[in-house]
């Protein structure tokens, strides 16, 4: 019996160019024991969103990948690698980031929670009797005037308590959230954290939200494809070793700036050196350092 969730390991992500390769994220590595939630944080660009997309199965046709990793589950034991991606929908569930683009505009709220619940196992009288409790569970007090609603009729937040239904529509060893507070005011953002950590699952939330990542139990630091810090989010958040740690919290990287795509070259330059100002010659071979949980890449850690 496996005494963990969830592993992840990635020695590369690569995205195909007309004359060359883009390294998306290199030697990326995690595990989630069952319950544990992890955030991945940085800037746009660092990697985020295509780590959770190569976990599903999901990666676009230019890119090539070295990327490992098992689901232990209690019904089907240990599965690995390409034997993931079935789940998803299902043991695996993912939340995207704006929750009107995520939905079909063809289907109904009704559609959208019957298709998820067949899969499921639902079907006759329960499917009906499940959305209803479903969407009741979400904060929507009358929600008979909900289910036949399209998703032009519905508001950003309500959209997001409908993607968090459909989460809760199976039951899900595995949630990925990619950026899933974006554009929330602070009612339906709080109110959208309270339905996700009702989810017994472990999580994955990606996001460059450091507030939110503070919430999770763990916390991965991402700067352009490669892990700058991981660790316990009390011990990463509250005491960083790494300047690029330091610099995100202290809001000194704005949120979301998109730097001028640079091609990644092969050396162990710290990918922050451009823009610390702590650099030094010794940031031109940084290597990943340790200290119990807690790992950082930084030669002033």
């Amino acid at each position: 019996m496996c005494n963990y969730l969830f592993r992840y390991n990635a020695s590369y992500i690569k995205a195909k160019l007309k004359k060359s390769e883009k390294i998306l994220t290199k030697d990326i590595s995690f595990t989630l024991n069952e319950g544990e939630s992890l955030a991945i944080v940085g800037e746009t660009g660092s990697g985020k969103t295509i780590t959770a997309l190569s976990i599903m199965g999901l990666i676009p046709e230019n890119i090539t990948y070295d990327v490992s990793m098992s689901l232990y589950l209690k019904d089907k034991g240990e599965l690995v690698n390409e034997e993931l991606f079935p789940l998803v929908g299902s043991s695996i569930v993912y939340i995207p980031q704006n929750g009107l683009e995520s939905l079909s505009a063809l289907r109904s709220v009704r559609k959208h929670l019957y298709d998820s619940l067949k899969r499921n196992g639902y079907k006759g009288v329960e499917l009906e009797e499940r959305t209803l409790e479903l969407l009741k569970r979400v904060g929507f007090e009358n929600p008979k005037a909900i289910i036949d609603l399209y998703p032009f009729e519905l508001s950003g937040g309500m959209a997001q308590r409908i993607t968090i239904a459909l989460a809760l529509a199976g039951k899900p060893s595995l949630v990925i959230a990619d950026e899933p507070t974006n554009g929330l005011d602070d009612k339906n953002r709080e109110v959208f954290l309270s339905l996700l950590n009702s989810i017994s699952a472990s999580k994955i939330i990606i996001t460059h939200d450091i507030s939110l990542a503070s919430l999770m139990d763990k916390v991965i630091v991402l700067k352009d494809g490669i892990m700058m810090e991981a660790g316990e989010s009390r011990s990463v958040l509250a005491s960083p070793r790494c300047e690029y740690t330091k610099a995100l919290i202290n809001s000194l990287c704005i949120n979301g700036l998109v730097e001028t795509p640079k091609i990644r070259k092969e050396n162990e330059c710290c990918p922050f050196y451009d823009r610390c100002t702590k650099v030094s010659e010794s940031c031109n071979s940084v290597k990943l350092a340790s200290e119990g949980s807690h790992s950082w890449r930084c030669s002033n850690g």
